[in-house]
């Protein structure tokens, strides 16, 4: 999956680390990344602080939810439901908001303008129902090994036991916060199935420790 010779790094720390959920990869002869691997959870089982089931699905009125709409959902064994942060601040319209309620406990994936990123999807279990990818402000091409693949803002159909790779077109956008999140309002995202990618400006010091480290690596070939 990953070019012959590669090291993974954490994202900007420069640990050598082949489990980090957000990497920089390094390869002879190649371009160094970012990757973000995404852990997509369908129908998991919540328990509140009182140890009473969570249940974002539910009945309206005498129709019974389907069975594969009910369970939680969330990313690399988190979720930021959005009842939690409306018991904090009933806004809705600051329901996403991180000076309000804080960054979300799912991943803040970081990096700079123009950086080459690829998100990397896997969804193990446990619904068969599919879900889908929408990265805000970011294109990516729909087949990554055709030329000619048209450009696409949302990747569907992801399922148990398939994965996806998404690499932006043009690397990270300019400095911001951008959405990540499933393509579903209902249930999914207001269950927990979002989260930030984070663009942060260069700094002086940024720019020197990337002259270093290329220097460094130029040293090590």
């Amino acid at each position: 999956m990953e070019p012959p010779g590669a090291c993974w790094y954490e994202n900007f720390t420069r640990r050598r680390n082949p489990f980090a959920e957000q990497a920089v990869i390094t390869a002879p002869g190649e371009e160094s990344f970012r990757e973000y691997v995404l852990f997509i959870q369908n129908g998991i089982r919540l328990l509140d602080k009182e140890g009473e089931l969570i249940q974002t699905a539910s009945a309206d009125g005498e129709d019974m939810v389907d069975a594969e709409d009910t369970g939680e959902k969330g990313y690399n064994y988190h979720s930021e439901r959005f009842a939690n942060r409306l018991a904090y601040d009933n806004r809705i319209w600051k329901v996403f908001s991180s000076r309000v309620h804080g960054d979300p406990s799912t991943p803040v994936w970081k990096g700079y303008p123009g950086d080459r990123v690829i998100f990397r999807t896997m969804m193990p279990a446990d619904k068969p129902r599919n879900v889908s990818l929408v990265i805000h402000g970011h294109l990516w091409k729909e087949q990554p090994d055709d030329s000619l693949s048209r450009e696409i803002a949302i990747r569907g159909g992801i399922s148990i036991g398939n994965r996806f790779d998404m690499e932006l077109k043009d690397g990270a956008s300019c400095p911001g916060d951008y959405l990540y999140r499933s393509g579903s309002f209902g249930w999914d995202v207001e269950s927990g199935m979002r989260g930030i990618f984070r663009v942060m400006k260069h700094t002086f010091g940024c720019r020197c420790r990337q002259v270093c480290g290329k220097l460094l690596n130029c040293m090590k070939r």
